[in-house]
């Protein structure tokens, strides 16, 4: 009898474990949740001009420099996570640079990424 108690039990142990991460207040929610809930912004409309105007700028992000070329689009597509990363941590563009993003530019960068980076 006590045998079949530990084997009960044992199960009971086993299929709580392993139920008790699904309790919704371990289900870690999407990243871009609510701050992508109101931006849809795109490459074209939106991403490009934000590099354009802060990153391929002379000196920095354009041909000749040695650096990624971000005046071509394929390039920004390729490394768009970078970019994100980059831009999210404050890394990009330098504090020297005279450059700065607003919040809304670092949102737009980081919905077009959290959709997909789309060639959009």
């Amino acid at each position: 009898m006590n045998k079949l108690r530990l084997i009960i039990f044992g199960i009971l142990l086993t299929v709580g474990m392993s139920c008790s991460s699904e309790n919704e207040d371990d289900i870690q929610p999407d990243p871009s949740g609510d701050r992508c809930e109101d931006v849809s912004a795109t490459l074209s409309g939106d991403v490009q001009s934000i590099i354009t105007s802060n990153c391929a700028v002379p000196g920095c992000h354009v041909s000749g420099t040695g650096r990624v070329d971000f005046t071509n689009k394929q390039n920004i597509i390729q490394r768009a996570s970078t970019i994100n990363s980059y831009v999210q941590d404050g890394i990009m563009p330098p504090s020297g640079s005279g450059k700065s993003l607003t919040a809304g530019e670092k949102d737009d960068i980081f919905c077009w990424v959290s959709a997909g980076a789309q060639d959009n």
